[in-house]
């Protein structure tokens, strides 16, 4: 057989939207016999990045552990369902630390959430999906909201 994703990125967060993308992925991931790499990502708020201090430590400390709590529960839900799932946490942008990794482990797809937003919050935040499409040298499934996958 061959497949036409073998190795498959999932970005997850632990929000709504990032469930949806675990659930998605998985059914490519399971229709290709796919290696999963799932990556969870300790975001530092752009606003920091003015401040000559730099990040409050306390603060990066908190966000770490909330993202490898994350990390942990999206191995598990995975590995229950049969998948061969490698877990990573990076710290820094988003879109930024997808497109690293993608690059670094050569993967056929990534698969991100959606979340639905208004108008300005898009134009002010940008969409991680639309970005990734200028910075990924393969494919991508940006998973919309729908109900869970059986």
């Amino acid at each position: 057989m061959d497949r036409l994703y073998g190795r498959i990125l999932m970005a997850f967060d632990g929000s709504e939207s990032g469930r949806q993308a675990l659930s998605q992925g998985a059914h490519v991931a399971l229709q290709n016999q796919a290696t999963i790499d799932l990556l969870a990502v300790v975001r530092i708020p752009s606003t920091y990045g003015f401040i000559e201090a730099g990040y409050p430590e306390h603060l990066l400390d908190d966000e770490t552990a909330r993202i490898d709590g994350v990390l942990d529960e999206g191995v598990r839900l995975l590995r229950e369902q049969g998948l061969t799932v490698n877990g990573h946490r990076r710290i820094g942008e988003p879109v930024l630390e997808i497109s690293r990794l993608a690059r670094e482990l050569e993967v056929d797809l990534v698969v991100v959430g959606h979340r639905p937003r208004g108008r300005l919050a898009r134009w002010w935040h940008g969409s991680v999906g639309t970005t990734l499409l200028d910075e990924l040298e393969c494919s991508i499934l940006v998973a919309m909201p729908r109900e869970p996958l059986e």
